[in-house]
């Protein structure tokens, strides 16, 4: 499944760097693309959104 969420406090490379590994921590055969300058973050996972989102927010952003 393809989840494509906006994370409007995602500021840098680094951001994009935690985001990434707090999916790759569900999900460790996700494919993630964070992208600070776009603040789009394009997952393909078999975990739920739900999840996904959950996971982000415990890194510390919020995706909308």
């Amino acid at each position: 499944m393809t989840i494509q969420l906006q994370v409007p406090d995602m500021a840098c490379d680094a951001c994009a760097k935690t985001i990434t590994q707090a999916v790759l921590v569900l999900d460790s055969q996700a494919s993630v693309k964070a992208d600070s300058q776009t603040k789009q973050v394009t997952i393909e996972t078999q975990a739920s959104e739900s999840s996904v989102r959950k996971a982000i927010t415990a890194a510390g952003y919020n995706p909308v």
